[in-house]
C-alpha cells in the first residue's frame, strides 16, 4: 500500500449508558464499537488518515458521542450527523450542527419510511437551502426505487453536494433495479459510496455478485465521484475491515488513478477534508 486512504464511511458507539444513552429503544447496539478498535480494525490496510464518521440510528438525533469523538480525534475524523427532516427547526438545527467541530454534514434516510414519499416535498427546501448556506453535505441511506426522490431534490438545489450511500441499495437479483442510479449521473453534484455489497448481496467474499453492478456503476460516474466505504462495524458479521477494502481495491478495471480517486480524492473533495 503505497497511499494514504480515506474512509468515508463507519460508525461508532458505546454500550456503556453511562457514557451515552440510547434514545431509540428499538435499536440497542449488543456490542461496543469504539474509536479505538476502529483505528485497529484499520491498521488491516494501511494507512488511513481520515475517516467520516457516520451517526449511528441508535443515537437519533443527539450527535453529541460522534462529536466529543471528533474533537479528541481532530486531526483524523470528520463526521456526518442527523437531524429530524421533518422538525420545523430542522434547517436551524443543522445551521447549529454546522459550528461545531469536525461536523461536514447530515445524513438523511428515506430508507427508515420506504412507503412514505418526502424526500423531494416542498416541506423541505428550507433544510436544503441551510445546506448551501453552511456548505453542509447531506447523505442519503435510500433504496434504489426511492432514488427519483433523490434526483428531484438534488437538481433543485444544484450547489448542495450528495452522497448516495451503498450505490443506491439495488437488488443484486434485479440488474435493472441500478438504472435509477445510473440516472443520477446527469447531476454533477451527486456522488456514489462503494459500499455496502459485503452485507448486501447475500455472497461471501470477494462478493463477486455485487460485480457487474460496481463495474456499471465506475462507467456511468467515473472514479472521480465514486468514494470506497466500509461500513464498518456493520459489515463484521460479513466482511472483515480488510475484506471489505480489498474487494474493491483489487476490482481488475481501477487504474492507479482510479484508485487514488476512490480511496482517497474524492471523499477529501465531497466532504471538505484538510487536503483535498
Amino acid at each position: 500500500m503505497l497511499m494514504d486512504i480515506v474512509e468515508s464511511h463507519v460508525h461508532i458507539w458505546t454500550t456503556d449508558p453511562s457514557v451515552r444513552a440510547h434514545p431509540d429503544p428499538n435499536v440497542r447496539p449488543r456490542t461496543n464499537a469504539p474509536p479505538d478498535e476502529l483505528f485497529k480494525a484499520q491498521r488491516e490496510v494501511g494507512n488511513v488518515t481520515y475517516t467520516v464518521l457516520i451517526q449511528p440510528r441508535c443515537y437519533l438525533w443527539d450527535n453529541t458521542y460522534l462529536a466529543q469523538t471528533a474533537e479528541v480525534y481532530q486531526d483524523r475524523l470528520v463526521v456526518v450527523g442527523r437531524v429530524n427532516p421533518f422538525d420545523p427547526e430542522a434547517a436551524n438545527q443543522l445551521r447549529e450542527l454546522m459550528q461545531w467541530p469536525g461536523y461536514r454534514g447530515i445524513r438523511l434516510a428515506p430508507i427508515e419510511d420506504p412507503a412514505t414519499v418526502w424526500l423531494d416535498h416542498h416541506s423541505q427546501n428550507d433544510l436544503w437551502e441551510a445546506a448551501a448556506e453552511t456548505n453542509a453535505t447531506i447523505g442519503l441511506l435510500i433504496k434504489w426505487f426511492q432514488l427519483p426522490q433523490a434526483e428531484e431534490i438534488a437538481s433543485r438545489h444544484p450547489t448542495v453536494t450528495v452522497v448516495i450511500d451503498h450505490l443506491g441499495l439495488p437488488d443484486y437479483d434485479d440488474p435493472m433495479s441500478l438504472e435509477n442510479l445510473i440516472s443520477l449521473v446527469e447531476l454533477p453534484n451527486v456522488y456514489v459510496k462503494l459500499s455496502g455489497y459485503p452485507h448486501n448481496t447475500g455472497s461471501p467474499y470477494p462478493y463477486t455478485r455485487a460485480r457487474t453492478f460496481i463495474d456499471r456503476t465506475l462507467t456511468a460516474f467515473g472514479s472521480s465521484r465514486i468514494m470506497w466505504g466500509s461500513d464498518w462495524p456493520v459489515c463484521l458479521p460479513y466482511a472483515t475491515y480488510g475484506q471489505a477494502f480489498t474487494s474493491a481495491w483489487n476490482l481488475e478495471a481501477l487504474t492507479i488513478a482510479d484508485r487514488h480517486w476512490i480511496f482517497r480524492k474524492t471523499a477529501l473533495e465531497a466532504w471538505r477534508i484538510p487536503g483535498s
